[in-house]
């Protein structure tokens, strides 16, 4: 009963070292990239729903312009608004449904961002958008931490419209 009490928190302490080197990787990334795009307050990727921000100025660019000033606080808005509702979902379950409409808002703005970032810095943005979906961001967060050093390509006229 010990020996799988010991496996349980070794395998705890495993995923959570994981996650917050998932985590570094992503905002060193991000961080690099803003940077690199001369954006103001760079160090925000190293902070939680703040990363947010700092992932839209970096796509700033593409975006379209009625989306472009937007966005940034948008993701922040639904990310941050997440977190009151977990609280009110135990007091009002029926909160949940608010709460997994917020969460997968959130999560779509989150891949078009991330589209917009691996299509401002990469060839292979639709591999890498598909194989972040798979692999539930995973892709995305090492891809992200991958491209810091890449040229920013030409914006297509394709993609772009």
């Amino acid at each position: 009963m010990e020996a799988i009490i010991l496996l349980m928190f070794f395998f705890v302490l495993f995923i959570f070292a994981e996650g917050i080197a998932l985590y570094l990787l992503f905002a060193f990334g991000l961080f690099r990239l803003a940077s690199r795009n001369e954006i103001a307050n760079a160090w925000l990727a190293f902070i939680p729903i703040a990363q947010y921000y700092t992932l839209g100025m970096v796509v700033w660019d593409r975006v379209s312009a009625g989306f472009r000033d937007v966005l940034p606080w948008l993701m922040i808005g639904l990310a941050a608004a997440q977190i009151p509702l977990m609280f009110l979902q135990m007091i009002f379950p029926p909160i949940v449904i608010l709460s997994m409409l917020l969460s997968l808002t959130t999560i779509g703005l989150v891949l078009y961002a991330l589209f917009e970032l691996f299509g401002k810095y990469s060839d292979q943005y639709v591999i890498l958008l598909v194989f972040s979906i798979l692999t539930l961001g995973l892709v995305g967060v090492i891809a992200t931490f991958v491209i810091r050093n890449n040229e920013e390509r030409p914006v297509d006229q394709a993609h772009a419209a």
